[in-house]
């Protein structure tokens, strides 16, 4: 019997930045509509999505990771989070999606370098995709 560790880079780093924590939020649903494949042409759909995480991180990666269950699942490729709270470790959005045809290429969203904090005139963030 006989193995080996391979190097392999199978991840995609995403910086945020916006004036507020909910801008972060916007920012990163944008971030992955453009990995998904933009311009869907299919139906509209809202969803109402309520989440809630330990802290801004945790609820920051259980947005994505909704989100790309959702493109799986769904066929959904996001357009824009309106109505976005956060409050108290959760968050309530309406989300604007089409259905479409998007790239099956997250698997999920890793916990590694994850963060959300306050910065100078805002936020800012870390979230890293695993592709």
């Amino acid at each position: 019997m006989a193995y080996r560790w391979v190097e392999h880079t199978a991840e995609l780093e995403l910086a945020l930045e916006g004036p507020t924590e909910a801008a972060v939020f916007a920012a990163a649903l944008a971030a992955l509509a453009e990995l998904l494949g933009e311009g869907a042409a299919g139906e509209p759909v809202e969803l109402e999505l309520s989440l809630s995480a330990r802290d801004g991180a945790a609820l920051l990666a259980s947005w994505l990771d909704e989100l790309v269950y959702r493109a799986e699942t769904e066929d959904l490729i996001p357009e824009a989070a309106e109505r976005l709270t956060i409050e108290g470790g959760a968050l309530r959005a309406r989300v604007r999606a089409r259905r479409g045809r998007p790239r099956h290429l997250v698997k999920g969203v890793t916990y590694h370098r994850l963060s959300l904090a306050p910065a100078q005139g805002g936020y800012r963030a870390t979230v890293v995709l695993d592709v």
